[in-house]
This record gives structure tokens, sequence and C-alpha cells, in this order.
């Protein structure tokens, strides 16, 4: 039967795409069945895709004969997300390489998903411009590939990661459904960073800014850690907000020039804006190395010295690889502070399991990540390996931190979401898969874990909203009003956990003294209505940790950290829904050193099919905002 199905599809998919663009030869099916993680699965067939169009033509095919289907570009991510785990067919998107417009005046670029990170930075630069996302993949990983991700890079301190640089998209869904997507469309960031599990993207629309007039990169060795971060405390703390902070720790730093040396840690700094602030900055940067006991500090590097550093940064699990033939590189993210000890732990877990690895972090935004190597052939070694990163997992967890900021989670890490997510969180990313994708034909078996392992923990105070978002009855939105207090002020981590009904002009009066300010220009009014009036597109992503309840319980989504790849992009998601999903309990946002303005945004959302079938899984009772969907509820359609 399923043989027949797939000679079917395969003569259909020649009329579309010609038959040397449909390979099932041994080699190359071989060449498809690996990334850069150390797994691997074979998929029955490999289509080159040469056109945007082709890929909602070819989905419907594949729709039909219910053949699983999985992306495939650069396949430089680390953890499986290119693997075609139920075989069926790989959708080789590399091809869908054009930059089709660039538009300096209202500072966007349109780009096709396989267009390599690097190709758009050179295509910008000689225009004085830049794309802010920068993994240290560049060189080979795909916009589209970054997009789907959430991956980052050094300058996701300043710049924000890939979600805070997305304007909008075009998907096809499992069906061959196309959907051209704005930033006022709730499910823009949804499908974009689902990993390839809920929609595929074939363009997208993204931020370029212009070029700072003037650049500063200062590097400075320390004898140990904790030195090292509190550099980085000190910085941040006095206000500054630097285009770079990465550190690289002591065994990263022995496969450099700093091998002989007694430098036990690198940390870089980079800055940008104008020559006389950055001069006068520098100074001040370089007492704060001075004064935490930095043994080295270099200014006015050469070009040579720049290309050299950042290289070095970059390749530093690549120099790593080449000494083993196994490597696992993973990622957590946690508050700033808690940075040094979390790494400490990580290299004494490796220790410990006679483990060799390098740390290189991000150390601006909390983001580090741990790359081990290991002999593939050995097998105790290799059970060394799960058994340390067990132990990492559950201690990143108990830290408040998450399991991944800028890799995803695919298929090395499904697992651990139980770990790091309640289950009502879980059900609910599990009935949005099983939504938008009826027959799970896209990228399946990523990101959620194959078995639940823990009861969902209801705190007291949120008892009557999560049985009121249970009931029959329309939810009571006033009642939230009355959550005003500030639960948590991180003045080291820079971050705000408040409940939901707290008023920003309250807020202001409290944070702006002390010189921190609220990520929106909005002076009156609720968190509450901000985040679901959608007014203000930006102040999303600056929403680190949302609480909120919705018809499937309480979801807790994010913490108190600069960026999260992990899981559904529900945040986003619920931004502007007028809530119509769900009610906002809680925010965690992530303060800034300066005051920011923004555009006040009049658009609301448009109902179409998907979000109405979304609306049954948030709310199937149709109690939060009935009168929104109202008039769209037919006997097809009825909640």
């Amino acid at each position: 039967m399923r043989e027949n199905k797939f000679k079917k599809a395969l003569e259909e998919l020649k009329k579309i795409l010609g038959d040397k663009n449909v390979l099932t030869s041994r080699l190359n099916l071989l060449l498809n069945s690996y990334d850069s993680s150390p797994l691997k699965a074979r998929p029955e067939a490999v289509l080159n895709i040469k056109t945007t169009t082709q890929v909602a033509k070819v989905m419907e095919i594949l729709h039909k004969y219910d053949f699983p289907t999985t992306v495939r570009m650069s396949a430089s991510n680390h953890d499986g997300a290119c693997l075609p785990l139920k075989g069926g067919f790989v959708l080789n998107l590399a091809a869908l390489d054009k930059v089709l417009e660039i538009n300096t005046k209202e500072t966007y670029a349109i780009v096709e998903s396989g267009v390599v990170n690097q190709d758009l930075q050179d295509i910008l630069a000689p225009l004085g411009f830049f794309f802010a996302p920068d993994p240290a993949s560049r060189a080979f990983s795909t916009v589209g590939g970054n997009f789907a991700l959430n991956a980052g890079g050094a300058r996701s301190l300043k710049y924000g990661a890939s979600a805070q640089n997305l304007i909008g998209a075009e998907i096809v869904l499992a069906n061959g459904k196309i959907l051209n997507l704005t930033k006022e469309n709730p499910l823009l960031h949804l499908l974009t960073h689902s990993e390839g599990t809920l929609g595929i993207i074939t363009k997208l629309k993204v931020k370029i800014l212009p070029l700072a007039p003037y650049k500063e990169t200062l590097t400075a060795g320390f004898l140990n850690l904790k030195d090292t971060m509190q550099a980085v405390q000190k910085i941040i703390s006095l206000g500054f907000l630097p285009s770079a902070l990465e550190v690289m720790d002591e065994n990263a730093l022995s496969l450099t020039e700093y091998k002989n040396t007694n430098i036990k840690t690198l940390l870089i700094a980079e800055f940008e804006g104008k020559k006389k602030q950055i001069s006068e900055d520098t100074k001040k940067i370089i007492n704060i190395f001075k004064n935490t006991g930095a043994e080295e500090i270099k200014t006015k590097l050469t070009k040579e010295e720049l290309e050299k550093v950042w290289l070095t940064r970059a390749k530093a699990a690549l120099a790593l690889a080449k000494e083993a033939n196994g490597l696992v590189s993973y990622d957590y993210a946690v508050e700033r502070p808690k940075l040094a000890t979390a790494v400490e732990f990580v290299q004494d877990t490796l220790k410990k399991h006679n483990l060799r690895g390098t740390i290189v972090f991000h150390a601006g935004d909390g983001n580090f990540h741990p790359n081990i190597i290991f002999d593939g052939n050995n097998a105790y070694e290799a059970n060394q390996i799960k058994i340390a990163l067990k132990e990492i997992d559950k201690f990143v967890s108990s830290m408040g931190g998450t399991l991944s900021a800028e890799h995803g989670i695919a298929v090395q890490k499904r697992a651990v979401m139980n770990i790091f997510f309640s289950q009502d969180t879980l059900n609910l990313f599990n009935k949005i898969k099983n939504t938008l994708d009826t027959k799970d034909m896209l990228n399946p078996q990523k990101i959620l874990p194959l078995c639940d392992s823990k009861k969902q923990d209801v705190p007291t105070w949120t008892s009557i909203f999560y049985e009121q978002a249970k009931g029959q009855k329309e939810f009571d939105f006033k009642q939230i009003k009355t959550l005003n207090k500030i639960i948590d002020f991180d003045k080291e981590n820079y971050t705000l956990t408040v409940q939901a009904g707290a008023l920003i002009e309250d807020l202001n009066k409290q944070l702006n003294p002390l010189k921190f300010y609220l990520p929106t220009a909005q002076k009156r009014g609720t968190l509450l209505d901000l985040f679901l009036s959608g007014k203000d597109t930006n102040f999303p992503d600056f929403v680190t940790g949302l609480t909120f309840v919705c018809g499937e319980g309480l979801i807790n989504i994010g913490g108190k950290f600069v960026k999260n790849a992990a899981g559904y992009d529900l945040i986003h998601f619920m931004a502007g829904t007028q809530g119509a999903f769900g009610a906002p309990l809680v925010f965690t946002l992530r303060l800034l050193p300066y005051q920011i303005k923004s555009k006040v945004n009049k658009n609301k959302f448009e109902i179409n099919e998907t979000l109405i079938n979304l609306k049954k899984v948030f709310d199937k009772n149709n109690i939060f905002k009935p009168k929104i969907f109202k008039d769209y509820l037919d006997e097809k359609t009825k909640l």
C-alpha cells in the first residue's frame, strides 16, 4: 500500500519539479541523512526545490498521500532539526537563495529562506546597513533556518535575536496553503519559530539597521570566571549596552594563542555609536576591567586582530570537533548574575565524568554553549555524556533557566522539555501541533516529548483564574486589574516580574528615578491592556516571560532571561489578540537603561481559518472575549 502511494507521489512530483530534482539514489539519501548533530535518519526521497511557488504544490501532493516532510537547507543545526525521523521526503530549499528587495529608506529586506546569513550581510554592508542576527554559523547558516530556531548571536543583547528582527513572512502549511503574515498577525511568530513543525518558511521580510558610525572592540583576559562576570555585571549595571559581550572559557582558549598563558577567560566587548561617545565610554570600560582584576587588556585592535578574535570565537566548537569523531553542542540561558555559577557547574560536571569540552557564551544575555567531544565508537563515553547532560539540565532548571536560548529543541532536547515546562503548557503545545498539522507531516517527532513525566502545580493565588478558565461562563478580565503587584525587581539582571494589572504610570514612578525604563513609550493604562491591544508592536519583543490562563489551564512561558528558543512562541502569539485566546496574569519584562520611542499601532489582527481552529484549542468554550469570534462561527466552525 505505502509502496504504491510512494510511486504515485513520485510521478506527480516529477511533473512539477522535473526528474532530476526528485532524488532516490542511495547516495542522495545518505547525503541527506545527517546534520551537525551526532544523529542520523535516512529519508525515502529528496526533493530539490528551485522556486518558492513549488513548495505549495509539492506540499499539496505530499499531504494527499500522507508522507512525512522535513525541510533542509544548510543543516548547520546541532540538535537534529533536519533529520527525517519518520522517513518520507526531505525538501531541500537551499536553492531559494535570492535577495528579492532591499529598502534602506523603510529599513527592511525581503529574502528567500535559503539566503545565507553572511551573504545578506555582504550585500547590506556597502549600502551602510546590516542584519542584526549573527549566529557563529552565519558563514553557512541560512536566514530561514535562523528564524526557524530563533537564532541569536553576539549582537542579541543590543538588537535582539531573530524574533525581534522579523517584520513578515510567507509560510506554507502542511496542506499546501500559503499564508502571507505581517507583524500584526498572531500567527507570524508562532509558525516561523516552530523549527519547521507548524509551517515551511519560503520568504521573509526582515528588519535591517544602519551601520554604526564608529565601532570599538576591547578584549580583557582574566584569571578566573568570577572576575570576568563581575566586569560584565558592572558594565551592564552602569547603563552601558554593548553590541557584544562574549566570553571564552579556559578550554576554548587552549585552542588559541592563549594556550600557554595564565589567562583563564577572555572577555570580548564591542561598542557602537558616535566616536566621541564611544571614546569616552571606552575609558570607563577599561577602568572597569582594571578594577575587576583583568590580567591583560587590549584596545585599538587592527582589522587583522579583530578578524582573528571573532573568527576564534565563532570557530571554538569546530576547532574542538577536530580532536574527536563526536561532538555534542548544547545551549542554555540563565539570569546573567547566575551565569558564572552555571558555567562553573558545567565545567565541574564535565571533569567529574572525564569529558572534555569548551564553553563559550553571550555574557550579556546569560546564554551559554557547552560543546563536548567524545569517541563515537566508545559506548561508555557516549553514555557519560548523557549522564552529565541530565545533571546539567536539572541544575539549570533549578536556577530558573531555560533549555535552549537559540539552538532550538529538535530531537536531542525534546525529552528534557518535561523538566522545563509544565504539563498544561506541553499539552497546549501538542494540541497546537495537532491542529495546524493534523496528519503530523511537518518535521514530525521534534520539539515535543514523547511521554509525560510530571503533574501540574497550580499556585494558590492563580486558582480562581484557573477554575474560571476551565469553566463555561465568560471570563471576567476586570478581576485581573486587581493583580497589580511587583513580584520581582531584579536590578542586576535588568528584569521586572509584575502582575498583569499593574499600571504603567505607577511602574514608571518607581523605576525611572532609578534609571530603569519600561520597554514602551506608552504612559497610561495597564500592562494587560498594552499587551493585548497590540498598540505597541515592539513591546512583546521585551516580554521574556509570561504566565496566562486559557482553556488548557495555566501556561508558563519563558522567564528572567533575555531570549528563549524552547517550545512554541506563545508570547508573540498572545500579544495583540485582544484577550480572545486567554488572559495574561504575570509578565517578566526586560528593562532598559534608556527611554524609547514607539509608534501606536491601530491595526487589529485579522481572523482567518487557522486562527479559528486555534481558538478551539485555546478556548473550546469561547469564554475569553467571546464577541471577537462570534461572527466567524458557523455550524462547521462552531465551538
